[in-house]
């Protein structure tokens, strides 16, 4: 038992003047005279006037002062201690950002992460302090997360609490503190409680909170953390130049070394001695070409979702088209402007030029095309041998060539849903005759002239075919406006199986991603990484009613990721692209300091909150809670009054 408020013994003083009423009353005493009733009356004003006499036994002199000692103890506002149940509604908010991810115990240890230590400190507290509270439990993704909402079953609470996951991207503290705000702003018995590790962002002073709100800090080392800050590649004359910037974010000095990987080979390794908070910038010359490059820290530490990096090079972006033809400008300047790598190889225009120079015996290209364009008639050379793997192997486009034309005389044509012309019209175009061929079984007319297929297109051996049935020379095709176009659908289309990269993205980040006309499915795939490493499933695709959006969210788990495009045929179009931390949280030397600030609110309810946490603070002690007793005090005094009317009215009274 306790006491609240000891300003209430100042009633006590009651007490004595209770007695003090009695001692000084006049009491009339019965007294039998033989004499004069004269006399009688004088002596009973004599006696009546005589101070400071013998108190007696009366019931309602003990009534009275029981009822001013209740009253004084209700005063001092007395409390029992009793086991606490907790709030009416208890809001946890787990702080689920990156950094919750840092090992606690020695670096590159299997020790739990701080996130497993907020698991079990939120099981913890609802045992101790909120055994009959509803609970809602809040994590902070890109945006708020309700992961349960007012449940008192405690084994769903507790499967609510071990499905929290950490967040790699620009986690919502605001928001989601903002959201804790509004669930308990008109509830009386409702508390918020935060669980962090002490990083925090965001300008908590500015969300005010009219329930009680607990910040509980987990209490554990900064550890050990290197950082890949910033990396990238360049072509220069010597070959393929990377830089990695790597910064020491720990309190203590460790060495750093960092492997070069290109196309997940190992190809150089660098260290360098780095003090606390400082930075090094260390280079590769001379790599070879690779697709993708990444800059990785060998070894482990307590945090492991910034020690690798990813660069793209231009070339990986960048088709590679071989143009076999006789001689057409307009046709290489116009594969030159979709910003393709264009090489040519000349044919010889006759064929006594064809007997002095046998291309049969030309070699293959050193690097292997994106996308072969064949210009004219099919070489000989190209039905056999290596040249007519490479070919089979390898995406085709075919414009004109031998066979017997028929006259279309510059009609109309008619277009065929389908990538490679989802731009065109073909209006005001003269093609003055088609070639008559058999079309080959991978063969669908995309646009047809007087039911004469014009343009064939279709799927060989998994790659994609395109064919022009006409000579370019022939027509006014290539000074049309619209023959860049084509030719840039045509590309697309064709070496849409190529390593494309759409770059490096912090996680949760949500991009604009190309897609193909015909795509019916997409997905995320890990690749490599922390990603990989923690085996992170495909992610399908986000979808509305009109089919795949066009802005996709990057998956929340750092690594290499590609996004594949599957359209109706079977074919995959992908897209590599990095996912990265956010670096707020590797910055483990710089402390906040708003963990203070939270449940503040503003400037005007300051005052208000630091009296709730306050009074939270004070009336709570270990697993107790204050039950006061000034209730049922009250109400005893109320009896003990009653009880004294009664024995007034009964006339056993002085």
């Amino acid at each position: 038992m306790g006491i609240g408020s000891w300003l209430g013994l100042w009633f006590g003083l009651s007490l004595p003047a209770i007695l003090a009423m009695y001692l000084l009353k006049r009491k009339f005493i019965d007294t039998r005279v033989p004499s004069h009733l004269l006399w009688q009356r004088v002596l009973k004003n004599l006696e009546a006037n005589r101070p400071w006499q013998k108190l007696r036994n009366r019931l309602l002199l003990w009534l009275q002062l029981l009822a001013a000692a209740l009253l004084v103890l209700a005063l001092m506002k007395p409390f029992w201690w009793a086991a606490d149940g907790g709030k009416e509604h208890v809001v946890l908010l787990a702080d689920t950002s990156g950094s919750m991810s840092t090992l606690t115990g020695a670096a590159g240890s299997s020790s739990a992460d701080r996130l497993e230590q907020i698991k079990q400190e939120m099981k913890d507290y609802i045992k101790r302090e909120a055994k009959n509270s509803e609970i809602t439990v809040l994590s902070m993704n890109a945006e708020p997360n309700v992961i349960i909402s007012r449940e008192k079953d405690r084994s769903r609470v507790n499967e609510a609490i071990d499905s929290v996951e950490a967040y790699f991207g620009k986690a919502a503290y605001d928001e989601t503190l903002s959201l804790a705000s509004a669930l308990t702003r008109d509830e009386k018995g409702a508390e918020v409680v935060v669980f962090t590790d002490g990083q925090w962002r965001g300008n908590p002073s500015s969300i005010p909170f009219r329930a009680p709100v607990r910040v509980i800090s987990l209490e554990s080392a900064k550890g050990m953390n290197l950082t890949v800050q910033q990396f990238g590649v360049k072509e220069e004359p010597s070959g393929m130049t990377a830089v990695a910037v790597v910064k020491n974010n720990s309190e203590a000095a460790k060495p750093a070394e960092v492997n070069m990987y290109g196309d997940g080979k190992l190809l150089k390794t660098a260290t360098a001695e780095m003090k606390a908070g400082a930075s090094a910038t260390l280079t590769f010359k001379g790599l070879p070409e690779a697709g993708v490059y990444k800059a990785e820290l060998d070894g482990k530490d307590d945090y492991m979702a910034d020690n690798s990096a990813y660069a793209f090079s231009r070339r990986a972006d960048t088709a590679r088209i071989l143009l076999m033809t006789r001689g057409n400008l307009f046709l290489e300047k116009g594969l030159q402007l979709t910003g393709a790598e264009v090489v040519k190889m000349s044919l010889p225009e006759t064929a006594e030029g064809a007997a002095a120079n046998p291309l049969s015996k030309a070699p293959l290209p050193e690097n292997k095309p994106d996308l072969v364009v064949i210009d004219g008639t099919l070489p000989s050379f190209a039905a056999q041998g290596e040249w007519k793997k490479l070919l089979d192997s390898t995406p085709v486009w075919t414009l004109g060539g031998e066979g017997k034309k028929v006259a279309v005389n510059g009609a109309q044509p008619k277009l065929a849903s389908h990538p490679a012309n989802q731009y065109m019209s073909y209006n005001g175009i003269y093609i003055g005759s088609v070639i008559d061929r058999k079309l080959p079984e991978w063969a669908s007319p995309i646009v047809s002239i007087e039911d004469h297929p014009a343009v064939i297109a279709g799927s060989a051996n998994g790659e994609p075919r395109l064919s022009y049935l006409f000579n370019l020379q022939e027509t006014d095709f290539p000074l049309s406006s619209e023959f860049p176009i084509a030719v840039h659908d045509a590309v697309s289309w064709l070496t849409g199986s190529g390593g494309k990269s759409l770059g490096r993205y912090t996680a949760g980040t949500r991009i604009e991603i190309p897609l193909a006309a015909d795509i019916v499915s997409a997905r995320w795939v890990a690749k490599d990484g922390m990603a990989k490493e923690r085996k992170v499933p495909n992610l399908e695709a986000e979808a509305g009613e009109k089919g795949i959006n066009v802005l996709q969210q990057v998956p929340p788990v750092p690594g290499l990721y590609a996004f594949e495009q599957v359209n109706a045929a079977g074919k995959k179009l992908e897209y590599l692209a990095e996912s990265a931390a956010d670096p707020y949280e590797s910055q483990w030397s710089k402390d906040s300091g708003k963990l203070a600030e939270i449940g503040k609110g503003d400037s005007a309810g300051e005052a208000a909150g630091a009296a709730r946490q306050a009074s939270a603070s004070d009336d709570r002690e270990g697993n107790r809670s204050k039950v006061p007793l000034t209730t049922p005090l009250a109400v005893l005094v109320l009896l003990v009054i009653l009880a004294e009317w009664g024995v007034y009215q009964r006339g056993r009274s002085i």
